[in-house]
């Protein structure tokens, strides 16, 4: 069943239009958030296992902003996770289709000290909905923030703060205000048009044979494979089992970019330090250059410290150490898979995991995009986040890349990670988040899109999965900046998210797959005939990518393949 209708659209715009125009005003939110009513509603959560150490007071005169009740939080150790240890303002009612502006007043005992400012949603997942990264003074700084309410009472009930560095916190003046502001809402209703002005171009073919034109033959082009990347994150096995050739059957048939979900991470790759698994990887590299497809080597590395990378080899010893094993790695790696790999995500999460930074220092990301540059100048170097897109982290994201700029480290590209969880594909939301970090001006990248939680699954029923894959599409493959677009798996059955794929376990594709298909093999294609003219050329309006070209003069006809993607000159086809 296929989605792609433009009613679809229509609904979608008059649904954001109407949530914006219903945003009302309410009663000060969350009750209590400045903390003169004493503790009431405030709590300091830790994780059950290894949530750190920490002493805490809220509501409590003199120690708030400008000698007002306030909190006093002081963190002597923290804990494992960056989420383990959370100072939590009371619950609230949030109404659905509203921006909020989330403000606060808070400092530390030292300058530069991290806060993470969370909108989280309530039971049963508690899913982050947005997020905020601040340093604070010495002194009282308010901060402020906007986020989209997509769900109405305690789906967007709580405003955390993570506490991940031993230090001492003041916190005060917590307050959700419900803004009358609008998003472009129109500007997904254009995206069919804005589709075919920035994707299309107009193209010249030339006919030729043994070097002399061929003039008044027909000829006729058809888009086999869009120059667009739109590929997934796939596990290959060397086992060729009846299921392994259908799940690369799959591959072939709805992608045409593909990325390793888990072999070329390090502690999968290099088990051992010294015998990297290149037989895992030539499965990859295989397939790409049989199928002419791009390969992303994702990633180098990685600071999470779950999964087993915490006992990785790679992270042991000193930092010194470290350093020499990442540039070891980093060097050695771009160099043999240079022409085979063409870009990679350099540092995966970097503000999310930040584990190698608390240890070493910022400047080893610097490090690391200066080294593979050196070893494959070839290469398009990402850095790759999550929660920048899909959730409000875009401008921490901005500033940590600017400042990479600024400092001249060669980062060519961002990875925009879009795990919604059960977030709602928003496309005005996403246009002004995608346009805030375009303005860095470089190619940004969909890296790992899927919909549905690690721990609440797939949530959605399937037709409206479907439409969410098609509005998501839509959105990013409309605006300028983009230039890929990559699932992080399409099978529920080699699929991290529970049900999250857009093909069952059994093999029945979804509304989902259908749809995913018929947009970019029915919808954004190209066919176009001409008879070629005296000088043996024709022109035709289309997308970049290869093209089936088939030429008729008389009784003869000729097919040939050609990579037509060039529009400032005629591509001149030359038949056997």
């Amino acid at each position: 069943m296929s989605l792609i209708n433009n009613s679809r659209i229509c609904q979608l715009v008059f649904t954001c239009v109407l949530g914006f125009a219903s945003a009302a005003s309410a009663d000060q939110l969350p009750s209590n958030g400045d903390m003169e009513y004493g503790d009431g509603g405030w709590y300091l959560w830790q994780a059950p296992k290894d949530g750190g150490s920490v002493d805490w007071k809220a509501g409590v005169a003199d120690i708030g902003y400008q000698g007002s009740k306030g909190a006093f939080i002081d963190v002597h150790k923290t804990a494992k996770e960056n989420w383990g240890m959370q100072f939590q303002a009371p619950k609230w009612l949030a109404d659905s289709g509203v921006v909020y502006e989330f403000s606060f007043m808070a400092k530390s005992d030292k300058v530069g000290t991290p806060l993470t400012a969370i909108v989280q949603g309530g039971p049963p997942n508690y899913d982050t909905k947005d997020g905020f990264d601040v340093k604070l003074d010495t002194a009282w700084k308010e901060f402020k923030f906007t986020f989209f309410s997509t769900q109405k009472g305690f789906g967007t009930s709580s405003l955390n703060f993570y506490l991940t560095h031993v230090g001492k916190y003041w916190i005060d003046e917590v307050k959700a205000t419900p803004l009358d502001m609008a998003l472009d809402t129109g500007w997904y209703g254009r995206a069919e048009v804005r589709i075919d002005s920035i994707r299309k171009k107009d193209f010249h073919i030339q006919v030729k044979q043994g070097g002399k034109i061929l003039p008044s033959a027909q000829v006729r082009v058809d888009l086999e494979q869009h120059a667009f990347p739109f590929g997934t994150a796939i596990a290959l096995s060397s086992n060729r089992d009846s299921m392994e050739l259908w799940y690369r059957k799959a591959v072939e048939k709805y992608f045409w970019s593909i990325v390793p979900e888990n072999q070329f991470k390090w502690p999968d790759y290099e088990h051992s330090k010294g015998s990297p698994n290149r037989d895992a990887i030539k499965e990859y590299t295989d397939l790409a250059a049989k199928n002419h497809w791009t390969l992303r080597g994702h990633n180098m590395v990685w600071g999470i410290q779950g999964f087993g990378f915490d006992k990785h080899w790679s992270i042991q010893g000193s930092c010194e150490e470290i350093a020499q094993n990442i540039h070891a790695r980093i060097d050695r790696d771009l160099k043999e898979y240079k022409g085979k790999m063409t870009e990679y995500d350099v540092w995966n999460e970097p503000f999310h995991e930040p584990f190698l930074f608390d240890k070493c220092g910022w400047q080893l990301m610097d490090s690391a995009f200066v080294w593979a540059h050196r070893a494959d100048p070839t290469a398009v170097l990402y850095i790759n986040e999550y929660d920048v897109v899909e959730a409000g982290r875009t401008e921490t994201y901005y500033n940590l890349i600017r400042g990479m700029l600024d400092r001249k480290i060669p980062v060519q590209g961002v990875g925009v990670q879009c795990h919604f969880q059960n977030r709602r594909v928003i496309p005005a939301l996403i246009k002004m988040r995608l346009d805030r970090l375009a303005e860095l001006g470089l190619p940004l990248k969909v890296t790992e899109f899927d919909l549905g939680s690690m721990n609440g699954g797939m949530t959605l029923p399937e037709v409206e999965q479907g439409h969410q894959f098609a509005d998501f599409f839509r959105t990013v493959f409309s605006h300028p900046a983009v230039n890929g677009i990559m699932l992080w798996g399409f099978w529920d059955s080699k699929h991290w998210i529970q049900n999250g794929g857009m093909i069952a376990a059994d093999g029945r594709a979804k509304p989902a797959a259908d749809t995913t298909y018929a947009l970019w093999h029915e919808h954004w294609t190209t066919h176009a005939s001409a008879t070629l003219d005296a000088q043996g050329t024709a022109s035709f309006h289309g997308f970049p990518g290869v093209y089936k070209v088939t030429v008729k003069q008389g009784a003869q006809t000729w097919i040939v393949d050609a990579e037509i993607t060039d529009a400032n000159k005629p591509k001149v086809i030359e038949l056997p």
